[in-house]
């Protein structure tokens, strides 16, 4: 049977890789833009710090390395001379040779980072030492066999990183191991920027990156569409994005709604042009505040939308009424300016509903209070205010 080129098939060529050659990637989707372009110390810490790398390193300490699991990779600095041949057995025999040789060689982890950092973790103690993780803190290797295992590392190799793109896109955006919000929305935003710069539409460039990621849906358009919106919160009004990164997800849900769109100045995706802003210039403070009511501003400025169901039960509705909103700027106060948000006479059908609802729960328990002064006061007050209410509604 005849061998099968790289090119023309699904297969690539796998083989083992000392952990010493092995780096993590610096443009992976799930870390901030902020540690883009970063160093490998630097990388390794906001991994650590924020992925929860205790889960894999615990399983690793007790069993090793999976081989069934083999991470993916692409060469940082072959030789100029390296054969990069179209038979994949011929090339794996080049790639192991050329560990052998060269010990300068590098592979970068494009898919695998969460595990090659917690292999690199667990087998050396000055890492953890550097980024002041206690003993009791991290697993560690008991079995010198797993050591041993640990130190060399199965590895799927491609070329280039642009040859990953539709595996990582199947895998992540759409497969069984999805990325978290931002991860996808970066990713998805970073391949129809990569379409763009070849010169095509940005309507061919999305329909290019749903082709690869075997998406049919408008799932690709309208994440692209909340990364521009997070973009324009970062670049035009220069708000602080941490608090947006791990609630990414809440942009998208927002700009579902036509009131809320409205506000910022937003088109829905299927009308919005992605050859200008999608927000207008003079809806950067409307942007500002609808980031504040969703993700807060720190200590000082906590969201109003403590439950992200809000946006659609409450907020879409508030800013769909003029009353509500003026209300929502004014105080700050969502639920009172939700109260607000059918117009004032619904307004007043519900404090009235509400006030008749809560006298008839206080009915039932007001045998056992027979002639208590400080109710019977609260009562003539209310009773008192009614009377107020019915004489202003009667003229």
């Amino acid at each position: 049977m005849a061998k099968k080129p790289v090119e023309s098939g699904r297969k690539r060529p796998q083989i083992d890789i000392p952990l010493h050659s092995i780096e993590l990637d610096n443009k992976n989707p799930r870390l901030a833009e902020e540690h883009q372009g970063g160093n490998q110390f630097d990388i390794l810490k906001v991994l650590y710090d924020e992925f929860d790398l205790d889960e894999i390193a615990y399983s690793m300490a007790e069993n090793g390395y999976f081989d069934e699991e083999p991470i993916v990779v692409i060469p940082k600095n072959l030789p100029k001379d390296f054969k990069w041949v179209k038979d994949v057995e011929a090339l794996e025999e080049n790639l192991k040779g050329l560990l052998l040789s060269n010990k300068n060689v590098k592979f970068v982890v494009v898919e695998g980072n969460r595990r090659i950092s917690s292999v690199k973790l667990l087998s050396d103690k000055s890492l953890r030492e550097k980024l002041k993780i206690r003993d009791n803190d991290f697993p560690k290797i008991k079995d010198k066999t797993v050591e041993t295992d640990l130190k060399i590392i199965p590895a799927i190799v491609y070329k280039q990183r642009k040859d990953i793109s539709p595996y990582l896109g199947v895998r992540h955006i759409t497969g069984v191991l999805k990325w978290e919000a931002y991860a996808k929305a970066r990713y998805i935003a970073s391949r129809i920027e990569d379409e763009l710069h070849k010169g095509k539409s940005i309507e061919s460039s999305i329909q290019e990156v749903q082709r690869k990621v075997a998406d049919r849906s408008d799932l690709i358009k309208q994440q692209y569409m909340a990364y521009k919106v997070f973009e324009q919160a970062k670049d035009d009004i220069s708000f602080n994005v941490d608090a947006i990164i791990n609630r990414f997800s809440l942009i998208t849900v927002a700009l579902k709604y036509p009131s809320i769109r409205d506000f910022i100045g937003v088109a829905s995706y299927k009308e919005v042009k992605f050859n200008k802003p999608l927000v207008p210039k003079n809806k950067l403070e409307q942007l500002d505040t609808l980031f504040t009511w969703i993700f807060g501003k720190g200590k000082d400025s906590p969201p109003i939308l403590t439950d992200s169901r809000k946006i659609q039960s409450q907020l879409s509705y508030i800013l769909a009424d003029k009353d509500a909103k003026e209300y929502l700027l004014q105080y700050g106060n969502l639920e009172e300016a939700y109260e607000r948000s059918g117009g004032e006479i619904e307004f007043i059908m519900k404090k009235i509903n509400t006030a008749k609802r809560a006298v008839a729960n206080a009915l039932q328990y007001a045998y056992k209070h027979k002639g208590d002064k400080e109710i019977l006061s609260l009562l003539k007050e209310l009773m008192a205010a009614a009377e107020e209410l019915e004489k202003a509604l009667s003229k």
